[in-house]
């Protein structure tokens, strides 16, 4: 199971005994995310296609439960991904109370305010959120890093819900402002997306996805964990290859000036300082310092004379 499979699971189980307001939000945002009108026989109906069967028993639960509207699923063929498809078709009136459709006159209208379809009441913004993520929503995180693992994919973390609507999408990310999502228009679709780590933890808990919000949670820690070693190991190594690099100039420096006819000139402080180099090749300044007993710029300013003076000799 993926991670966005969990997650929609996780959030089908806290969306299974919401209250009346909430379903009419919920069932809303299914279908205007990914309801079809059929018309047969002269009579109108709602039809939602899926994947998941037990999103589909849900939608057909509440719309009886709370709306006293019957639906019945049928089996379809299977996708191109060799998946089942099922269809879930609800009675003609479904529409009517929930304000997507209205009949009058014997006429039939599909009414389109977008505004006025998502809800004002907190409760019922997060169940038509909610609607929205189980229709249309996926999430992909680097799931490698669960398991302490290298991430063997390239994936990163990305959060999107699909529309086909460009105005339902503003009105989607207008009133949904502080969850932060950012639009992107592709070729066959609007993507409403959000690619920050936290902030697609911040909307996992929006949506009751609490145990994936946790999960997600670790493996943000995990990573922040990996990266600050990483960046430690990293200094750790580079100030290795500076020491081994400023070593060998010392040690060539003294080399320099024993075949120059130097050495014997040296001051002593000098001398002391070359012999413990050449005795302690792979020694640090601050081990030169404290084995002569002086401070390490002390050792510093002697190892720059050294190779002052090979420089001139040279």
């Amino acid at each position: 199971m993926t991670f966005s499979q969990e997650v929609k699971s996780e959030v089908l189980k806290s969306v299974k005994n919401i209250k009346g307001c909430c379903a009419r939000s919920f069932l809303t945002a299914v279908l205007k995310a990914i309801g079809s009108l059929t018309l047969e026989y002269k009579k109108f109906y709602f039809t939602v296609e899926s994947d998941n069967h037990d999103f589909l028993v849900m939608c057909k639960d509440l719309a009886n439960r709370h709306l006293s509207c019957n639906a019945q699923i049928e089996s379809r063929n299977v996708n191109v991904k060799g998946v089942a498809v099922y269809s879930c078709n609800f009675e003609d009136n479904l529409g009517d109370k929930l304000f997507l459709t209205s009949h009058a006159d014997n006429t039939f209208a599909l009414l389109d305010n977008v505004d006025s379809v998502i809800p004002q009441n907190e409760c019922c913004k997060k169940a038509f959120m909610q609607g929205l993520f189980l229709s249309s929503g996926s999430v992909v995180i680097p799931v490698g890093d669960i398991y302490n693992e290298e991430n063997k994919n390239t994936a990163k973390y990305h959060l999107e819900l699909r529309f086909s609507d460009m105005a339902f999408a503003c009105a989607v990310q207008n009133s949904y402002s502080a969850l932060d999502l950012k639009l992107l228009e592709r070729k066959n679709h609007i993507v409403l997306y959000l690619k920050d780590s936290e902030k697609i933890a911040d909307f996992l808990a929006y949506i009751y996805a609490t145990h994936s919000r946790l999960k997600l949670d670790n493996i943000i820690a995990g990573r922040s964990m990996r990266n600050k070693i990483n960046r430690q190991n990293n200094c750790s190594v580079a100030n290795i290859d500076k020491t081994v690099a400023a070593a060998q100039n010392q040690l060539h420096a003294i080399r320099v000036l024993k075949q120059k006819g130097l050495y014997n000139s040296l001051t002593q402080q000098l001398k002391d300082v070359a012999d413990m180099r050449e005795a302690y090749p792979e020694a640090t300044l601050d081990e030169i310092a404290a084995k002569l007993q002086i401070s390490k710029s002390g050792a510093n300013h002697r190892f720059a004379k050294l190779i002052e003076l090979a420089n001139t000799a040279l």
